[in-house]
């Protein structure tokens, strides 16, 4: 009749679950610094990229919608105000002033 695990007497489970936590605890104590040093490089690096990706895609969602200016023609608004100090119209066809 073989015995199982179970079976063994109470002493011996204790020192073979005691041993294992020892283990346990001498493996954490060796990996765990290399791990979080790791993780925490991943996570920074991770974090920068998608803070700089977020930042290009605002700068060229902006870019995109904005109308093409000509270096020829004034922006409106300094247009408008020269042909009213000539005394034309605005350029939207509003007369009042």
């Amino acid at each position: 009749m073989a015995h199982s695990f179970s079976d063994a007497p109470d002493w011996l489970s204790r020192l073979a679950q005691g041993l294992l936590g020892l283990l346990g605890v001498y493996a954490a104590v060796r990996l765990l610094p290399r791990v979080l040093k790791s993780m925490t490089r991943r996570f920074l690096f991770g974090l920068i990229g998608e803070i700089l990706l977020v930042a290009l895609g605002l700068f060229l969602t902006r870019r995109a919608t904005e109308r093409p200016r000509s270096k020829n023609t004034a922006p409106a608004a300094k247009s408008d105000r020269k042909r009213q100090a000539r005394g034309s119209a605005p350029r939207n066809g509003d007369s009042t002033s």
